[in-house]
C-alpha cells in the first residue's frame, strides 16, 4: 500500500475517532437521557456544538473513506478501522480521565500489531 493511500484512510479514521469524541463531550454536556427526558428539551440540548463537530466529522471521515475504498482493497482498509479503537481509547484516558487498565494496553498492542501486519501484506 502506497503512503498516500495509508495517509487517506488514517485521515478517515482519525475523523472518525475525532467525532467519536466530540459526541462524547456534548454528551457529558446533556447528561443521561432517561425515559423521563422530554423529548423538546433533548433534542435542543442535542444541538450543543460538540454534537455539531462530531457530526461533521463524521461527514468528513465518509468522505475521506471513498476516497480510500476507491484506492484500497476493502479486506485491506477495512480491518484498518479498529485504529480508531486505540486512538479513542487513548484520547478517552487523556481527556476524559476514563481508566485505563494494563489488559487495555496489551490489547491495544495486539491491534497495532495487527494493523502493521495487514499494512505490510
Amino acid at each position: 500500500m502506497s503512503i498516500i493511500n495509508f495517509l487517506i484512510i488514517i485521515l478517515g479514521v482519525s475523523l472518525n475517532a475525532a467525532g467519536q469524541l466530540f459526541l462524547k463531550s456534548g454528551a457529558n454536556i446533556i447528561g443521561p437521557i432517561t425515559s423521563n427526558s422530554s423529548f423538546t428539551a433533548s433534542l435542543t440540548s442535542a444541538l450543543n456544538v460538540y454534537i455539531f463537530l462530531g457530526l461533521l466529522c463524521y461527514i468528513l471521515s465518509i468522505s475521506a473513506w471513498i476516497i480510500a475504498l476507491t484506492r484500497v482493497d476493502v479486506s485491506i482498509a477495512y480491518p484498518m478501522l479498529s485504529l480508531g479503537y486505540v486512538i479513542v481509547t487513548i484520547a478517552a484516558w487523556f481527556l476524559f480521565n476514563e481508566p485505563i487498565s494494563s489488559i487495555k494496553i496489551l490489547s491495544l498492542f495486539i491491534i497495532i500489531a495487527g494493523i502493521v501486519l495487514l499494512a505490510n501484506s
